[in-house]
Formats: structure tokens, sequence, C-alpha cells
């Protein structure tokens, strides 16, 4: 029985999970991780793998697996193959008003003079 080792922790290498991960250009890698670990952490680990963030994990079945705190063994199975996408963040400006699209926690942050577009607070989901 083969011990991996992850941010300071062992694992037997039963307890984990084989993910392969492809970029859009076609540079792919086999990722292990602990089968307890959610999807926030694989996006982490295909980051830091690829050196490229922000990354969207797309499964093969062409689910987004948008929710960080879902765990890996309800999103994935071993094995399985996942698309990543590279996401670039958007800045619009008006003025002395912007917004700032961030692609790592889905969120549009405004700042300026709330009469003319710098308050957001009214937008939901």
């Amino acid at each position: 029985m083969d011990i991996w080792s992850h941010h300071g922790c062992s694992y037997r290498s039963d307890d984990l999970l084989e993910v392969y991960v492809a970029l859009a250009s076609g540079k792919r890698k086999k990722l292990s991780i602990p089968q307890s670990s959610k999807v926030g952490d694989l996006r982490l680990l295909a980051q830091e793998s690829f050196e490229q963030a922000p990354l969207k994990l797309v499964s093969a079945a062409g689910r987004v697996l948008s929710d960080p705190a879902e765990t890996l063994k309800d999103a994935l199975q071993d094995g399985d193959h996942v698309t990543t996408i590279a996401q670039t963040p958007m800045l619009a400006r008006t003025g002395k008003d912007f917004a700032l699209w961030c692609c790592g926690d889905n969120a549009v942050h405004t700042r300026g003079d709330p009469r003319h577009g710098g308050d957001s607070s009214a937008i939901q989901d």
C-alpha cells in the first residue's frame, strides 16, 4: 500500500481519487486528491498544477462543478475526466464608477457614486 502526503497530511493510496484534468489547449495532468476533499480543493490543486488561475471545472458529463463545498465523492468518480476553463476577471468603468467581475467568487464588485451605478446592493441571484 502506497502512502501519499498532501498539505502535511498522509493518505493511503486507496483513499485517493485520481482525476484526469485537461486545459482547453490539450495539456493534461493526472491529479491525485483525497476522496474526502471538496470541489474547491480540486480547483486549487488544478490551478497550482497548471500554474494558471482562476479555473472553472467541468465534468465529462458536462456539469459545471461550481460549488466549492461539494465533496468530490459526490461530484466525481475515480478516473473521471475534468475539463478546465480559464477565466479572466472583467472590469467595466464609466466616469468615476466601476464594476469588477471576479471569477473566483462569482461576484460583481462595484465602487463609486450610488446615483451612477456604484451601488449593487439591490442585485440578487
